[in-house]
């Protein structure tokens, strides 16, 4: 369906950046391959909406999106594609036909806190701009176009809310005690703070001066008991108000190093190795910091960081305010209003969707002049964790010992609910060259995070097993590499995928057999099936003389189909998980040059049969790639290409995640419910065994399995016994 403009049209991005859609690349064996076919390039225009138009009250924009097929750098009626309507007061709405051209002609809106010079009661500050390189953010180097919309309506003076309460620590031994904080804005001298435990008995706080915060004492039985927080205040007309907010604390007999961080409707179980800060403003969240802090005072506007801090983040809950509709649309939405505030580079190295639809992802980012973790933190908070629109939070003040660096990592991690409109974000930020000494933590924290609602109960499990010879666990591997012309630039990294999975797998305990085939043939390269390093080395590097047809997920799904080379060789052995790693620097053309059907990443032989895909993906030149859409859809994991310093994280995932599946021993309660996993108790022989990834046991969520390693690999026939709490 096409629309018509009015009078007030805007076009931009009229000879911004054409975008040559090639139907091949790189050299081939095939004098009929195709060759490089030019498109139409995207234009954005813009439609001003006065106050009082149907489609905003309020007043707003329409945003316009089509191909210059004509070449004449000018939108035309003809040429229009799809829209998006963006309101004064926050509303967006996406028309769902010909929607798919704003993956190139991109939208990005980002936050403006009140009092801002530029919108009085904030706003919303619009760029448009083509994605050039492809990596599905508005860089700060394609923004064409900005536009300004300030919020509308009356201003009234903001009610007190209470933005958080953290359990330090949540589940807690028979008689043991617990600190519990809130975090309260816009509080009033008027206003009361009072606790109460499960009897309705008022609780004195441990200093008057700072009522949001108590020591508790729990009682002598195993279950759960519940607090109040209630915050007493008046409304304009003087009517008594009074806002509660529960927190659950869990006795047990074996207590675990887990905080609990209740938010507004949704409460997140912390691993073990953070302290929680305040985080006061138009937001239900904490700020998370790696090294142990002071409690910032109940109404500080100004939290300073604590001397010597690597690492921080938040935990936050919010509704949408984009329209967004998945856990991965949030998450996009989240990262494009952040991009557009960050003079340098932002891009996804990583992404892997988990078994519950959460979506976690990693991103590099390469500031043009350096920034102090406080700084870029606060950024972060503004644009990704506020939960209205001109909104505003904590001021953060950096701390002494911090020094400006340029390159960070931010991992992510976003659960959104789409009946209760709820997402909830966690984030870490850290400098490139603190990542080694805080990896494991990280991990923990964006791909093990636990949410539940703000009444659910933890329940405590005790599973034991009798320990079987883990050398004994199988996991096959098909890897599929591009060999046509265009992967001349990949060499190196191909050989460092080789250098990362011998020094994975070698010393991993794991009876592996790995076959390689190429993106325009099934065949098995070399042997076939081989567990020798130095052989894998040839079939790793099949050459660059292949057609420029790439085809991996055609050749793989041929394969490993009933009758294909896979199965006739004989694999997967039984009892063996079997991954697909996906290497190519183009996208996927299965279809292409075929009458068959549309391939379907959500309904294929990879998911009816549990394969994990695993892809390796150059964005710049795979726009419309299948192969990260497979990796989503088997929970699987997706990194670009290019970032080969992550190749041996990305290699032990791979391991780890196969291992798991053949050899792990699985929870019983983690098929139903939740588990904490920061719970973890795990003995062998009565004996504790510590979590390490080296010389310990590891706890893998998406195969809900223990995995253990090194000198910790029970004997067979030891009695282990793992002790935890799941979300009930």
């Amino acid at each position: 369906m096409k629309f018509n403009s009015t009078s007030n049209k805007k076009t931009i991005l009229a000879s911004a950046v054409s975008i040559a859609i090639l139907s091949g690349c790189g050299g081939g064996s095939s004098s009929s391959d195709p060759q490089p076919t030019p498109v139409s390039h995207a234009l954005i225009s813009t439609i001003d909406l006065p106050v009082g138009n149907d489609e905003c009250v309020n007043g707003g924009i329409k945003v316009i999106a089509g191909y210059d097929e004509n070449n004449n750098d000018i939108l035309e009626d003809n040429e229009y594609e799809s829209n998006q309507v963006i309101c004064n007061d926050g509303t967006r709405v996406e028309q769902e036909e010909g929607k798919e051209i704003f993956e190139e002609a991109l939208v990005a809106i980002a936050y403006i806190a009140k009092n801002d010079e530029r919108c009085a009661s904030g706003g919303q500050q619009i760029f448009l701009g083509l994605d050039a390189n492809s990596n599905k953010l508005l860089d700060h180097d394609e923004i064409s176009s900005t536009e300004i919309l300030c919020s509308v309506g009356a201003d009234f003076a903001p009610e007190p809310i209470i933005n958080a309460i953290t359990a330090n620590p949540a589940i807690v031994s028979i008689g043991g005690s617990t600190v519990l904080t809130a975090t309260i804005s816009n509080l009033l001298n008027t206003d009361s703070v009072i606790w109460q435990d499960a009897d309705g008995n008022e609780i004195t706080p441990d200093d008057a001066g700072s009522p949001n915060v108590i020591t508790v004492t729990v009682g002598d039985s195993v279950g759960q008991e519940v607090y109040t927080l209630s915050l007493v205040t008046k409304d304009a007309d003087g009517n008594t108000v009074v806002h509660k907010k529960n927190i659950v604390i869990t006795v047990a007999e074996a207590p675990a190093s887990t905080q609990s961080v209740v938010l507004n409707t949704q409460q997140v179980f912390l691993p073990e190795g953070y302290t929680t800060s305040t985080l006061t403003g138009d937001v239900h969240g904490s700020i998370i910091y790696a090294e142990p802090i002071s409690t910032s005072d109940i109404s500080s506007r100004s939290i300073p960081t604590p001397e010597q801090t690597d690492l921080a983040g938040f935990v936050a809950e919010k509704q949408s305010l984009n329209g967004d509709t998945s856990s991965l649309e949030m998450l996009e939405s989240s990262m494009s209003a952040f991009t557009t505030q960050i003079f340098g580079n932002v891009v996804q190295t990583s992404q892997a969707i988990l078994s519950n639809g959460d979506v976690s992802a990693t991103y590099k980012i390469k500031l043009y002049q350096g920034q102090k973790l406080t700084e870029l933190l606060s950024t972060l908070i503004e644009q990704v964790a506020l939960n209205k629109v001109g909104g505003s939070a904590s001021v953060l003040v950096p701390s002494a010992s911090e020094i400006p660096q340029e390159n960070y990592q931010l991992d992510i991690s976003v659960s959104y609910n789409a009946t209760s409109d709820v997402g909830v974000i966690t984030t870490t930020l850290i400098s490139d060259e603190k990542i080694v000494d805080y990896n494991e933590l990280i991990v923990s924290t964006t791909s093990e995070v636990i949410k539940a609602p703000t009444d659910a109960t933890l329940e405590l499990a005790n599973d034991s097993f009798v320990a079987v010879d883990q050398a004994a666990s199988k996991a096959d591997f098909l890897f599929v590499i591009d060999n046509s012309g265009s992967m001349s630039d990949e060499q190196t990294a191909i050989s460092k995928l080789t250098q990362s999975f011998s020094d994975t797998f070698v010393n991993s305990g794991i009876d592996f057999m790995v076959g390689t085939i190429t993106t325009d043939s099934d065949e098995l390269r070399g042997v076939g099936f081989t567990n020798d390093i130095v052989q894998l080395e040839d079939d790793f590097k099949p050459g660059t003389s292949g057609s420029a047809r790439e085809r991996g997920i055609y050749y793989s799904e041929l394969a490993l189909s009933s009758g294909g080379t896979v199965d006739l060789s004989g694999y997967p052995r039984e009892g063996a998980s079997m991954s697909v790693v996906i290497m190519s620097d183009e996208e996927s053309q299965y279809q292409r040059y075929t009458n068959d059907p549309e391939f379907d990443p959500n309904n294929n032989l990879f998911v009816d049969n549990g394969y994990r895909v695993y892809s390796l993906v150059q964005p710049s030149d795979a726009r419309d790639s299948q192969y990260d859409d497979l990796s989503t859809s088997t929970f699987g994991k997706t990194l670009n290409i290019d970032v080969t310093e992550e190749y041996q994280s990305f290699v032990e995932t791979m391991a780890q995640n196969a291992g798991a599946i053949s050899a792990g021993y699985k929870l019983v309660q983690a098929t139903q419910y939740q588990v904490v996993s920061s719970s973890i108790k795990v003995t062998v022989n009565g004996l504790n065994v510590e979590r390490n990834a080296l010389n310990g046991w590891q706890y893998y969520p998406l195969s809900q399995s223990i995995v253990f390693s090194g000198s910790a690999i029970p004997v067979a026939g030891a009695n282990i016994v793992m002790a935890y709490q799941y979300v009930k």
